[in-house]
């Protein structure tokens, strides 16, 4: 299966996911499917394609261990998608949509880590945020690459903002302590968390179970 094809899927996946377990799950799925097309990538003919792709590669293998731990405990994840992956495609929309799908990934992880009641949730959000951060970067990186190879046109999908389509400004992270050490004060917390994504904007509740 084309890769844009899969990226999508697993956007509309994660935007679905109301239970951690499952939220985790698919963060996990979109991190393996993220060292598939690092892996593709690497087998290119171009040079720098070839040694971005390898990073890319390892920098979403790395994400899926930092996640591992927690998908572990919770029901399977629908689909393998990484192992279904059969061809990149048109490389400039595969590549935005792969930006797109990391950030939302690393934006949940966030909304995670601020409601998490144990320390266990929280530093596995944590890691696995920074572990979606670098996925990003290297992105980044070879969407530059892409269009200097091959004049490739950028592209915002999934109605992505223009300034974030055009892969440059990195994700903010606030860091918070866990659980019981210190965290935001009442003031200071957001009134309520959503998951970025989620048809209407409706809120959407987490639990452990």
């Amino acid at each position: 299966m084309e890769a844009l094809r899969l990226i999508k899927t697993a956007r509309h996946a994660l935007a679905e996911a109301r239970q951690v377990p499952d939220v985790l799950g698919e963060a996990r799925q979109a991190a393996l499917l993220t060292e598939a097309v690092g892996a593709r990538l690497a087998e290119s003919e171009d040079e720098e394609l070839t040694g971005l792709g390898q990073q890319l590669s390892e920098a979403g293998a790395h994400a899926a261990v930092c996640l591992d731990r927690s998908a572990a405990g919770g029901g399977p994840v629908s689909g393998g998608r990484a192992g279904r992956l059969t061809e990149l495609g048109d490389l400039g929309p595969t590549l935005g949509a792969l930006d797109e799908l990391l950030r939302e990934v690393g934006e949940t992880l966030v909304v995670l880590a601020c409601g998490a009641d144990t320390e266990s949730l929280y530093w596995t959000c944590i890691d696995g945020v920074d572990a979606m951060s670098e996925c990003t970067d290297v992105t980044a990186r070879l969407r530059k690459a892409a269009d200097r190879g091959g004049g490739v046109e950028r592209t915002a999908l999934g109605g992505a903002e223009p300034e974030r389509a055009g892969g440059g400004s990195p994700l903010l992270v606030v860091r918070l302590g866990p659980p019981g050490e210190g965290g935001p004060t009442e003031e200071e917390r957001v009134p309520d968390y959503r998951v970025p994504g989620a048809a209407g904007a409706s809120e959407v509740s987490m639990s452990a179970g």
